[in-house]
């Protein structure tokens, strides 16, 4: 990767939001993720599931939005507040109601995942690595 290439990524992911927007950087802070864990998932984990969980459901335009649907999320580890409001906007059968909970949780997965240490410590370790190569390069 070049440098100029590592700073461009390193800018776009230093955010929570470009980064779960971008599929290369959501699949590179998985794997930072997966290299840290020691037993069960940590929660900046099971809200990276969630996430990606719900935005999979947010571009389902086919398919209904059920029990079965919410009951998958609530095995990913749905806060009880968010899973009663979508059980309650499912029942509704509103798509744009049940994608507004959907959003929700979204919203709160971000939140979780951008104040947890393992964020915090995936673009430190960007910044490592950008740090590593402007040396390279510098030599």
């Amino acid at each position: 990767m070049s440098v100029d290439e590592l700073q461009r990524k390193y800018t776009q992911w230093n955010s929570v939001h470009q980064t779960l927007l971008d599929p290369e950087a959501t699949k590179r802070f998985r794997l930072f993720l997966e290299t840290k864990i020691s037993g069960d998932k940590d929660a900046a984990i099971q809200y990276l599931d969630l996430y990606e969980k719900s935005s999979k459901f947010l571009q389902e335009t086919q398919h209904t939005f059920a029990q079965d649907k919410v009951d998958k999320l609530v095995d990913l580890g749905l806060p009880y507040d968010l899973e009663q409001d979508l059980k309650r906007r499912a029942l509704s059968g509103q798509r744009n109601d049940i994608n507004l909970g959907l959003y929700r949780v979204l919203d709160k997965c971000r939140n979780e995942i951008e104040a947890s240490s393992e964020f915090r410590d995936f673009r430190n370790a960007l910044v490592g690595v950008k740090k590593r190569n402007l040396l390279w390069r510098s030599c």
